[in-house]
């Protein structure tokens, strides 16, 4: 019986690999299973001894005369009456009746397995759907190299070391840390032998799934689909989960966000709101000709009284409803913790949110996890460079107006040297240090500029004092509460500061300009299934967004000058990088006769010729600002990730 029936899995299994080698062919593929290339076997080698490994990443064979035989999945394709089907056929019902239980002799190299004895054993087993083979193994340690494949390799034997787990690959470096770090895992971790069985099978159904649902089109590998579906659901739900079922379900749910991985633009900017002739449409539409009235949420980390940054998008807030009126009704939250967050959206949508803005970076983990689950309801998050469909970014360029305080600063300093005050090394800031500097040197071309940072200890206005610098940059006015802000201010020897001018932020611009949209056509602020891009808004001056504030005591003729460079930049006939522009280094990053693309704007991680100072590195900065470094840093991609307790 089992003969006949091993007949019959032979024929079947034939059948599939001439249709495989068939479907290689005509996609110019390898139509074969890998040979190994004896080269390779000239390599340093480890024995790492009998594991079970998985079978599909068994891909080829030391002998290349062997690759003939079988199609690239390890199916056969020698005839029927062959010996080699004999011997298959003889495999095949002793699995049947039995089992294998010989392991088979292979090679690993760069984390796939090339057969020396057993080629038949992968093959029967594979065809009978088995997911598991069991290998004696001997690891070909490649030489040193800045190959990514390599480079990635060398990440994965530090993670294999800990987990003992085969399969999972990534297409980036740090795949790996990150992945043990979203496990609860410190990078030198082991993981209980009890977690790395429950952690195989529910990968191995995820990889499944992934591949079932068209990943392999995708051009991201199934790690790289984990790590993604890890920002949206949580490590304890992946554990969880029962079934192949469940994961398509998830996979489903954030395929769009997987589409974007890897995309070369995976984010649309919108740098302006509205042309004039269609925000005129809005405003009769929402104000006359409609009959909406758009719920709208907010959602803030602190309260008012306590913080200014929640002080400004509160009376963005305020604005808002005495705008648009009774076109929109509009409910805020507040002191809402990064933990609290899922539950407070929960609410908002069962109050009838259709638009909820989550108003600071520290919350975006949260709402990313919960607008998964409401596919109808719009999400947008003030941060950015957030490459998400289902959640908007939003900023604005406040490097427009520390142009400006720049040559300001250039005018009033005696001396020629300046002060200035970062806030955190994330995404704009860079940009905003450099435009201040570029705007010092358009009115003293002696101009330099002294940097330190509020994330790190020490006192700077002290610092400044001793070293007689007169003309200080600090934070800037987000609102209209006292809370510190000094902007660009004139350093008394006493220590007081007089303030002189600052960039200022009126965040109810945006938000009426987004909801007049959403009143005149929804669709301009398109759902996720709606989505092919992520979208991040990125507003400056001519949007009103971001303006200047100016003290009684900036003399008149400097204030003319500001005047004209704000109408300029408004007008877009200024551009503050349009100029030459070296780097500390002494590199040219501009001959002045180009405007920077936004994308150099927002993602500079350099600091001009001018600035005497230095972006500082993650480990030296106050805990207070780790956070929001970690997730918009400029140098963020090099940050350690942080381990997620389960």
């Amino acid at each position: 019986m089992s003969s006949a029936e091993a007949v019959q899995y032979y024929l079947a299994a034939l059948k599939q690999g001439q249709r495989e080698y068939k479907n290689c062919v005509h996609r110019g593929l390898a139509p074969n299973i890998q040979a190994l290339g004896a080269d390779k076997l000239q390599l340093s080698q480890m024995k790492l001894g009998v594991m079970d490994v998985p079978i599909y990443l068994v891909v080829g064979s030391t002998e290349e005369a062997r690759c003939n035989s079988f199609s690239a999945g390890f199916f056969p394709l020698m005839g029927p009456e062959s010996e080699f089907a004999m011997k298959w056929v003889n495999l095949c019902a002793a699995q049947l009746s039995e089992g294998i239980h010989d392991p088979i002799k292979c090679y690993e190299y760069l984390g796939r397995f090339y057969v020396q004895e057993g080629n038949k054993r992968v093959s029967v087993l594979k065809s009978m759907g088995s997911s598991i083979i069991q290998a004696d193994i001997t690891r070909l340690m490649p030489e040193p190299s800045d190959d990514i494949t390599t480079q990635i390799y060398m990440e994965f034997l530090e993670f294999f070391r800990h987990s003992r787990c085969w399969g999972l690959h990534f297409s980036d470096l740090g795949g790996y840390a990150k992945l043990q770090a979203a496990l609860g895992f410190a990078r030198d971790e082991d993981w209980p032998e009890d977690f790395q069985k429950k952690f195989k099978a529910r990968y191995f159904s995820f990889r499944e799934s992934f591949y079932r649902l068209g990943g392999g089109g995708l051009g991201l590998t199934a790690g790289d689909a984990l790590l993604r579906w890890l920002e949206f659901y949580d490590a304890q739900q992946f554990l969880s989960s029962i079934g192949e079922g469940e994961y398509r379900k998830t996979l489903s749910a954030i395929w769009k966000e997987l589409c974007l991985h890897g995309s070369p633009a995976p984010i649309a900017v919108s740098l302006a709101p509205a042309a004039e002739g269609e925000e005129k449409k809005s405003v009769m539409s929402a104000l006359l000709g409609t009959k909406k009235r758009l719920r709208v949420a907010f959602l803030f980390q602190g309260t008012p009284s306590s913080s200014g940054w929640t002080a400004a998008h509160d009376k963005g807030r305020e604005y808002l409803e005495q705008t648009l009126g009774d076109s929109v009704s509009v409910t805020g939250y507040y002191g809402v913790s990064p933990q609290g967050t899922e539950s407070a959206i929960c609410e908002a949508v069962e109050g009838g949110a259709e638009l909820i803005f989550t108003t600071s970076v520290s919350l975006i983990d949260a709402t990313l996890r919960v607008a998964v689950k409401y596919p109808k309801v719009r999400f947008m998050n003030c941060s950015i460079d957030q490459p998400y469909v289902n959640v908007k970014a939003y900023y604005c360029r406040v490097y427009e107006g520390k142009f400006i305080t720049g040559a300001i600063a250039g005018a009033m300093s005696q001396t020629g040297r300046i002060g200035y005050v970062g806030s955190y090394p994330i995404l704009g800031v860079p940009a905003s240090i450099n435009a201040f500097a570029l705007g010092a040197a358009l009115t003293n071309p002696e101009a330099r500029i002294d940097l330190r940072w509020h994330c790190l200890p020490g006192n700077y206005m002290g610092e400044f004092q001793r070293q007689s610098i007169q003309i200080v940059s600090d934070r800037d006015f987000i609102s209209e509460q006292p809370d510190g802000a000094q902007g660009l201010a004139r350093l008394e020897p006493d220590g007081e500061l007089v303030q002189l001018a600052s960039p200022s932020w009126h965040w109810g611009e945006f938000y009426v300009r987004i909801v007049r949209e959403m009143l005149r056509d929804p669709k301009t602020i398109p759902l996720a299934e709606d989505s092919s891009r992520a979208i991040n808004y990125w507003w400056g001056m001519n949007s009103g967004v971001v303006d200047l504030r100016f003290s009684p005591d900036l003399p008149e003729g400097v204030r003319s000058l500001a005047e004209i460079l704000r109408q300029g930049i408004r007008a877009g006939t200024i551009h503050p990088f349009q100029r030459l522009i070296r780097d500390q280094a002494g590199q040219v990053i501009n001959d002045g006769s180009r405007d920077l693309t936004m994308e150099e704007i927002l993602k500079m991680n350099w600091l001009c010729d001018r600035i005497d100072g230095r972006l500082p590195a993650f480990d030296e900065l106050l805990d207070v600002a780790k956070p929001t470094v970690r997730r918009l840093g400029v140098d963020r991609e090099n940050i350690p990730p942080e381990e997620e307790k389960l």
